[in-house]
């Protein structure tokens, strides 16, 4: 045998070996369809519900340990669960969020991007259409969807065009 191919049989050993010994009963890969309409529905409809229904416990249990808030500061879970517990969201009953896109990260990842729209007032009294644009990181565990993070910018409150 040449030099080699004496240097090549080792690699080609381990090879073999790694080959036995990978896990091919992998859980199959998640239907990334049916979890996108899952995403879009904790976005829309279960994230504002528990602020609207003011539920830290429920808050507690959907943000990830490591969750952290990005707008005007950087909060994190225990700062957003504290502050469900003291205070009470009037939220806006016209409230909604409209999800742009879902962009799987992994099959376990995921980011979430949209508006949150809604009528209020201003500090005068003047109603306005307020809007923000959120992006929101999710991880999937053996539990569910959790929220990782959330990014919210660009807040503006327009003068309501009824009220002209």
């Amino acid at each position: 045998q040449t030099m080699l191919a004496r240097s090549k049989l080792p690699l080609v050993g381990l090879l073999i070996l790694l080959g036995a010994c990978t896990d091919t009963s992998a859980a199959p890969a998640p239907d990334l369809a049916q979890e996108e309409a899952v995403l879009r529905a904790l976005k829309s409809d279960t994230w504002p519900g528990i602020y609207a229904a003011n539920d830290a416990d429920a808050l507690a249990a959907f943000l990830a340990d490591d969750f952290v808030l990005i707008g005007g500061g950087v909060r994190t879970k225990a700062d957003e669960v504290d502050w469900m517990r003291e205070h009470s969201w009037s939220a806006p009953e016209d409230f909604r969020f409209e999800v742009d896109d879902v962009i799987f990260l992994t099959p376990d990842s995921a980011l979430v991007y949209g508006r949150g729209l809604s009528t209020r007032e201003t500090e005068d009294g003047t109603r306005c259409q307020h809007s923000y644009t959120s992006s929101n990181t999710l991880r999937r565990t053996a539990d569910g969807w959790h929220a990782v993070s959330s990014h919210v910018s660009d807040a503006t409150c327009a003068p309501d065009a009824a009220e002209d």
